[in-house]
């Protein structure tokens, strides 16, 4: 029996991918509201679900605030560039996006979505989950493991498993913290060690596993590369502990909850009805079929009762006289309709022949 697969999906980093994705002038509604990452975002979201027809997913996004990084590292990601003013106003309408397409989401204060996601992954496939991390991420490639992998969506989409991994990143899954904590990024502001590139980090860790080894074996290092990691010890261990991902979020969480049951069509038409995507409005417009109606005939005193009571509860009400003929001199009255809100009515029959409530 195949084991379900459970999507977890990067929000923060698919929804940076939204932003600069589009080409030329962004989109904006009547209010001059920016939203082309929302909508490229609800584009690719929508392509995953169609592509792949998930049985369980879930996104998680990097919240505002300090996490426990910056515990460890005052200086962590302090030359990041602040997100842009036209991007910060679409955070809520992506996270209402990716709710109304039924894509719950889930979050932990002071962790980033990288930890969530690797709590989530560990958690499912240790209860027979396949785990498929939706990003363009490589630091997730040390979660890599048998029933997880990670898939690129861009382009035609890539997937990669253990195999994939060396193949893509140069290093088993289980040494790509040490790589990137030798290399450093300086988006993050995660020091890694002078002097060590990613080509001579991928050597270092093929040859000796790990950092812990090559500091066991400082000198069978080259002498600049020695003299490097010596010097910068303390940082390279520290940026091993910031690249790593943690996998002990508290998280309370119910994976039945991660059941993929489909959009909302409701939700989905008010939300692209304020953005004005109006492809999507048509795509969503309420049917006959998928309105919500609560329509009764009245066919017993107890339900006649009832409608009494709704009606003076209700102070106003609609209601519309069925006549037998369209003359009014010769029309005889066989029911009559009665309706307090929208999509609900009840229908009185009065005149009509034994058997027929159809007003003929």
């Amino acid at each position: 029996m195949a084991h379900p697969t459970l999507f977890l999906i990067d929000g923060s980093s698919q929804m940076y991918r939204a932003y600069h994705a589009f080409r030329g002038r962004g989109l904006s509604n009547v209010e001059g509201q920016t939203t082309h990452a929302v909508y490229v975002f609800v584009t690719m979201l929508r392509k995953l679900i169609k592509d792949h027809a998930p049985a369980y997913i879930a996104a998680s996004f990097d919240l505002a605030g300090r996490t426990f990084r910056d515990e460890l590292a005052t200086d962590y990601k302090a030359n990041r560039a602040a997100m842009p003013d036209d991007l910060a106003e679409q955070v809520n309408l992506v996270r209402q996006a990716c709710e109304a397409l039924g894509v719950p989401i889930v979050t932990a204060a002071g962790y980033e979505a990288d930890d969530v996601i690797g709590t989530m992954a560990l958690k499912a496939v240790d209860q027979g989950f396949e785990i498929a991390i939706v990003s363009i991420d490589k630091d997730f490639f040390q979660l890599v493991r048998p029933g997880i992998r990670v898939y690129d969506p861009r382009e035609d989409g890539a997937w990669f498993d253990d195999e994939g991994v060396v193949q893509k990143f140069g290093v088993k899954p289980s040494q790509v913290v040490d790589v990137l904590a030798l290399v450093g990024d300086t988006s993050d502001n995660v020091a890694g060690v002078p002097g060590i590139g990613k080509k001579g980090a991928i050597d270092l860790v093929t040859q000796f596993g790990g950092i812990d080894a090559m500091l066991e074996r400082l000198g069978e290092l080259k002498p600049k590369q020695r003299e490097a990691l010596t010097e910068h010890r303390d940082a390279a261990l520290r940026s091993r502990e910031l690249v790593t991902i943690r996998a002990d979020v508290p998280l309370d969480l119910d994976l039945e909850s991660l059941r993929y049951r489909g959009a909302s069509r409701e939700r989905c038409y008010e939300l692209f009805s304020r953005l004005e995507f109006r492809t999507l409005v048509a795509e969503y417009a309420p049917t006959a079929d998928t309105i919500e109606k609560d329509y009764a005939l009245v066919s017993t005193p107890a339900e006649l009762d009832a409608l009494a009571a709704e009606l003076r509860s209700a102070g106003t009400f609609a209601f519309r006289i069925i006549p037998d003929q369209p003359s009014a001199m010769r029309a005889r009255i066989v029911g009559i309709a009665f309706s307090t809100r929208d999509r609900h009515a009840r229908y009185l029959p009065l005149g009509h022949d034994s058997g027929d409530t159809s007003g003929r």
